[in-house]
């Protein structure tokens, strides 16, 4: 930059000096032309970048220390602290869960039931409960006698729970006693019962007892296992042991379920009865799959019958598929199983307590069950089951009057097996228009193919239930039932059919709510006063009254 400097210098210089000399020179006279003015320039300088480096090899950390000095500070103002709020809540209203129940009436007398269990609890629950009904009434026969036709009914039990983290055990104990008469007699004949001679009694024992999940998540293992231990025996030395053990395990996965089913079963009698033992064994795999809508199952009821050195075996198919149309409303299904009914000593003296003491009895097999209806919820108190079963059973007992053990006195039933076909027509309707009325009422319809038998012996074709019941300001209760039995046919000594009428039980009861512990209650006992015929030669009670109170603390 400084040679640049100097260079336009020296150029300034010279043209400075031809000027002077210019002037010391005689003038000429010329013409010059000037095109442009003269506009002097200078080029762009341009600042060198580059800068000098200094490369050290040695690097200082320095070493900063912080010394701080904590100081409360003063902040003027002095804190209160807020009380907690709490919630009051409703007091839990006194449970009554525990009552005493007496009555007297024209047939009964007298009539006690008790219930106790504990109070609330989140770690277990017990209790009792008994029950005595007892009648010393008379009824009329054909040959318009008045037979002694009473009975008497002890029901005491014992159960209880522990309720664990995510299951149950459960158990209970019972003891029954149930006295019947055989009254009943062929009025055809001239004869008479002694009171002491044609007394029975049916004494049972059994203890239950098991032990369950109760998982609210699905992702766990579902499981029941259970025992019981039966023992039953009658006024003629007839006696019947039994031991089961059933177990239930299933687990549900994302949309699919699969399970076990399994029961051990034995019962063994007396010499006076059979000394045949019976022993069952049942295994049931199956596998269901559900969605939103709707639910499958498929599997397989296999049985092994062992009874003394003979065994058969029985396998049933299992399926079931339901589809949800219209949200509730409407819920077809469709259906097929079968079954190995076990016809037990106790079973049997339940069903129809005027069999012949010490009868051999086989068990049922119910080859194939198929079914299809349709059920649903027109809203949340109105439910409806339609359904239709079709069924082969093999072995069906049906109870015929025995007149060779009797002498014709014809006052005990024997019991005869046949195969049969049946259509079975089924309908409820239920529905609780509020807390104070409710109603339900529901319908069978059967229709019997025999094989052997001209008929199915005592077994109605058509029966029909209808229930209601109104509360009225929760001090006064109103309840009505109505029970309507169709033609019923018996078997004669000649091979003869005697039809048993339909008959129509209607029953009325009321009870009054002094307080919360105390009411009273009446029941008006088949109203119409029709002494119908449950079994050949047995009519029932007509028109009785009962009446009672219960205290509940």
């Amino acid at each position: 930059m400084i040679r640049n400097k100097l260079i336009y210098i020296l150029v300034l210089g010279f043209l400075f000096s031809n000027s002077v000399k210019a002037q010391d020179e005689p003038q000429l006279t010329k013409e010059v032309q000037v095109i442009k003015p003269y506009e002097p320039s200078i080029s762009d300088a341009f600042k060198i970048t580059r800068l000098p480096k200094i490369t050290d090899t040695v690097k200082t950390v320095p070493e900063i220390r912080y010394v701080l000095r904590t100081k409360p500070m003063n902040i003027g103002f002095n804190v209160d602290p807020i009380k907690p709020a709490k919630m009051v809540g409703e007091p839990l209203p006194k449970l009554y869960n525990s009552y005493v129940k007496m009555g007297v009436g024209t047939k009964t007398l007298p009539m006690l039931e008790a219930y106790v269990n504990n109070k609330r609890s989140e770690d277990f629950s017990i209790g009792a409960y008994y029950k005595f009904d007892n009648s010393f009434a008379k009824v009329k026969l054909k040959n318009d006698n008045r037979e002694f036709a009473g009975y008497s009914d002890n029901n005491l039990r014992f159960f209880g729970k522990k309720f664990l983290k995510n299951s149950t055990i459960y158990g209970d104990l019972g003891l029954l006693s149930n006295t019947r008469y055989f009254y009943g007699y062929n009025t055809s004949i001239d004869t008479s019962l002694n009171k002491d001679d044609i007394k029975q009694n049916y004494l049972s024992f059994d203890i239950n007892g098991g032990y369950k999940s109760n998982y609210i998540d699905s992702s766990h293992i579902n499981y029941d296992f259970a025992f019981a231990v039966g023992y039953t025996k009658d006024l003629f030395e007839h006696n019947e042991f039994s031991f089961k053990i059933k177990g239930d395990v299933n687990k549900i996965f994302t949309s699919e379920m699969v399970g076990v089913k399994f029961d051990l079963e034995n019962y063994s009698k007396n010499q006076n009865l059979d000394s045949t033992n019976n022993f069952i064994i049942r295994l049931n795999p199956w596998l269901g799959k559900f969605g939103k809508k709707w639910r499958v199952k498929a599997g397989i009821d296999m049985y092994s019958d062992i009874r003394g050195d003979k065994t058969r075996s029985f396998y049933y198919p299992v399926g079931s598929l339901e589809y949800d149309i219209a949200n509730h409303y409407l819920i077809p299904y469709i259906g097929v199983n079968g079954k190995l009914e076990i016809n037990s000593f106790n079973k049997i003296s339940k069903e129809n307590p005027f069999v012949i003491p010490g009868t051999s009895l086989i068990n049922t097999d119910h080859k194939i069950i198929l079914y299809g209806g349709v059920r649903g919820n027109f809203n949340s108190t109105t439910y409806y089951n339609l359904k239709l079963t079709y069924s082969l059973i093999d072995d069906l007992p049906l109870y015929v009057n025995d007149f060779v053990t009797t002498h014709n006195v014809a006052n005990q039933f024997g019991v005869v097996y046949d195969d049969i076909e049946l259509l079975h027509y089924f309908g409820e309707f239920s529905i609780t228009p509020s807390e104070k009325l409710m109603f339900n009422i529901q319908a069978n319809y059967r229709d019997y193919k025999t094989t052997n038998e001209a008929k199915a012996w005592h077994k109605p074709a058509f029966n029909l239930s209808f229930s209601t019941k109104y509360n009225l300001q929760k001090k006064i209760i109103v309840m009505a039932d109505i029970l309507a039995i169709g033609k019923r046919y018996a078997k004669l000594d000649n091979n003869t059919i005697n039809e048993l009428e339909t008959a129509i039980d209607i029953n009325l009861s009321g009870e009054y709510r002094y307080s919360k512990s105390l009411s009273g209650f009446i029941r008006l006992n088949n109203i119409l006063s029709e002494n119908y015929y449950e079994w050949n030669n047995y009519p029932t009670y007509g028109f009785n009254v009962l009446i009672g109170a219960t205290y509940s603390f």
